[in-house]
C-alpha cells in the first residue's frame, strides 16, 4: 500500500506530472463538447477546474482527480440547454451533495454497502472505459499502436525501459500534431479572462434537478464516490470518507455554478489513470491545477482550440492500462461474491448504475438470508 501524501507531503516531480497528464480534464471530451456545442466559456471552466484541483491536492495531498458529471453533461449537450440552465443544475447537485455529506447521512447510508457491489461498479467502469478505449483508438490505429508501444516499453522492467512516464512523451506529441492540423484556420484570438458571477432562477434548479440532476446522483454516488473511495483506500494508507467526497463535489459544484462551470464530480477511472501513469501525492493535482489556472487566464481558447483536435488514438490508449487495472479488483472475488459483482457490472453497464447498485443489494442480501455467504466482519467505510 503506497504511504504516498501521508509521509512525504506534496511532491512535484516527472512522475507526478506524468501521473497529472494522464488524466488532463481540458482534454476531457466532455469539457470540450460543453464548450464546442453548449458554448460554455472555457477560461471560467478552467478557472474552477484548476482552483479545485489545487485545493484539493493541497488538503488531501493524494491524488483525488476531478471530471465533468456524465449523465448531467451529455443530456444538456443531448438538449441544447442555455448555460443558465447548466449552471443551476450544477447548484441543485452541490445542495443535495453538501446537505447528505454535512448531515452525516451519506457516511450511514454507505457505511454498510458490501465488497461485491462496489467490485461490481467497478467492474462495470471497467468495461466501459475499454470500449471506449477501443472506440478512440479505432480513429488511429497506426498512432494508437504507437502509443501503446511507448506505454509497455515506459512502464514494463526491461533493458528497453524508457525512463520516463509514458504521458510525459504521448502528451507533447499530441500537442504537436494538433498544432499542425490547425496551421491552416489562420490566427487565433488571444486575451486575458476576467472572471464574472452568473446567476441563474430557482425554477431552472428544479427543472435541472428533475430532468437530470437526481438520476445523475445515482451515478455519482457508484462511480465518484462508493468506486472512487474504494480504489484510493486500497492503494494508500491515508483513508477517505463518503462523506470527505460528497463534500469535495458540493463546494466544487458551488464554483461551478456561480463561476460558470461545467458541473464536476470525482471519478474512479480518472484516479486510476492517474495512479497508474505516476501519481502518489496530491502534487500531480496541483500541478495541474496551476496549468489550468494559466490557461483559464490567458490561453483558453487557444487550448480549446488545439485540445479539440488532439488525437484520439493517444487518449485511447491511455485509457487502455487504466480500464484494465480499475477491473483486477473484482477478480480476487469469489463464489457468489463474484456472481454478485458479475450481475452488478452486467446491469450497470447495460442499463444504469442506478439499477445496478439496487440488484446488487438484492442478490447480496439474498446471498446472505440464503446463507451463501457470511456476513462481512465490517462495512466498506475504511477509517483511518
Amino acid at each position: 500500500m503506497d504511504e504516498g501524501g501521508d509521509r512525504g507531503g506534496l511532491r512535484f516531480n516527472l512522475r507526478e506530472l506524468g501521473g497529472a497528464l494522464g488524466d488532463f480534464l481540458p482534454l476531457h471530451p466532455l469539457f470540450l463538447s460543453s464548450v464546442r456545442v453548449l458554448g460554455l466559456n472555457p477560461a471560467s471552466s478552467m478557472l474552477v477546474m484548476g482552483a479545485s484541483n489545487i485545493l484539493l491536492g493541497a488538503y488531501y495531498r493524494i491524488p483525488l482527480p476531478i471530471e465533468p458529471m456524465k449523465a448531467l453533461t451529455i443530456y444538456a449537450i443531448a438538449n441544447r440547454w442555455d448555460a443558465g440552465l447548466i449552471f443551476a443544475t450544477a447548484f441543485g447537485t452541490a445542495i443535495l451533495w453538501l446537505s447528505l455529506s454535512i448531515s452525516g447521512l451519506l457516511d450511514r447510508m454507505l457505511r454498510f454497502v458490501p465488497d461485491d457491489v462496489v467490485k461490481g461498479i467497478q467492474l462495470a467502469l471497467a468495461v466501459y472505459f475499454l470500449s471506449k478505449s477501443i472506440e478512440l483508438m479505432g480513429a488511429s490505429p497506426g498512432i494508437a499502436l504507437l502509443s501503446i508501444a511507448v506505454i509497455v516499453m515506459a512502464m514494463t522492467p526491461t533493458r528497453w525501459r524508457i525512463p520516463i512516464p509514458p504521458t510525459l512523451l504521448l502528451f507533447p506529441i499530441g500537442i504537436m500534431m494538433a498544432s499542425f492540423s490547425l496551421m491552416e484556420e489562420g490566427p487565433i484570438a488571444m486575451g486575458f479572462y476576467i472572471p464574472r458571477v452568473h446567476l441563474f432562477s430557482i425554477g431552472d434548479v428544479w427543472r435541472g434537478m428533475l430532468e437530470v440532476g437526481f438520476a445523475q446522483a445515482f451515478l455519482t454516488l457508484s462511480n465518484a464516490i462508493l468506486a472512487t473511495r474504494n480504489a484510493v483506500n486500497e492503494r494508500f494508507t491515508r483513508k477517505i470518507r463518503d462523506g470527505q467526497l460528497a463534500l469535495n463535489m458540493g463546494l466544487m459544484n458551488l464554483g461551478a455554478a456561480f463561476l460558470g462551470c461545467v458541473p464536476l464530480c470525482h471519478g474512479s477511472g480518472g484516479f486510476m489513470t492517474q495512479y497508474l501513469y505516476g501519481a502518489r501525492t496530491g502534487g500531480a493535482m496541483v500541478m495541474e491545477g496551476v496549468i489550468e489556472l494559466v490557461f483559464a487566464l490567458s490561453l483558453s481558447t487557444v487550448v480549446t482550440h488545439i485540445f479539440s483536435r488532439f488525437p484520439l488514438a493517444i487518449i485511447g490508449a491511455m485509457l487502455l492500462p487504466a480500464s484494465i487495472e480499475l477491473g483486477r479488483g473484482a477478480l480476487r472475488l469469489r463464489g457468489w461474491r463474484m456472481l454478485t459483482a458479475i450481475l452488478v457490472a452486467a446491469a450497470s453497464y447495460l442499463t444504469n448504475f442506478g439499477v445496478g447498485f439496487l440488484i446488487g443489494l438484492a442478490v447480496h442480501l439474498t446471498a446472505l438470508k440464503l446463507r451463501l455467504i457470511e456476513p462481512e466482519s465490517k462495512g466498506l467505510k475504511e477509517e483511518g
